[in-house]
């Protein structure tokens, strides 16, 4: 690998994995809405209430988002691939804790209304499956046999 190379990955972590995270609830909404688009059950089978699909995709906009802005770190990093995953966690869990403090104490930033709900659990279990799932590709990749000499 060059160090052209090497270097632009690195400065392309965070933009990517923030990119990633956003540009991952595109495949999500059109799978509820196409889902959805059959009679108004979910994957053909699941009765709910119309406009169902709003609610279903807010409550996992956070969990996709955090995943996957965790992981692609993992993945776009050239190298120090799980530690870089760490950090990144470490990064969105102090961002997770300070929103959650802020939402506790009332406070209004920017018109914003910062409350705690069920979404914000799922926010941070995401980011642990995130680095679950970083952790289950670092082991499976270290623990591969050699291929020949």
């Amino acid at each position: 690998m060059n160090k052209l190379n090497y270097w632009l990955r690195w400065v392309a972590v965070l933009p990517g994995s923030i990119i990633a995270g956003f540009l991952i609830t595109f495949p999500l909404h059109w799978l509820l809405y196409l889902s959805f688009a059959q009679n108004g059950t979910l994957l053909g089978f699941i009765e709910l209430p119309p406009r169902s699909d709003i609610w279903i995709e807010q409550l996992l906009y956070p969990f996709i988002i955090s995943i996957t802005f965790v992981y692609s770190a993992y993945k776009i990093a050239p190298k120090y691939k799980f530690k870089t995953a760490i950090l990144f966690f470490l990064l969105y869990f102090f961002s997770w804790a300070t929103v959650v403090t802020l939402s506790f104490m009332k406070i209004n930033i920017a018109n914003l209304n910062l409350d705690f709900s069920f979404r914000t659990i799922l926010a941070l279990l995401g980011a642990f499956v995130g680095l679950y799932s970083a952790k289950k590709t670092d082991n499976q990749k270290n623990n591969k046999p050699s291929q020949g000499n």
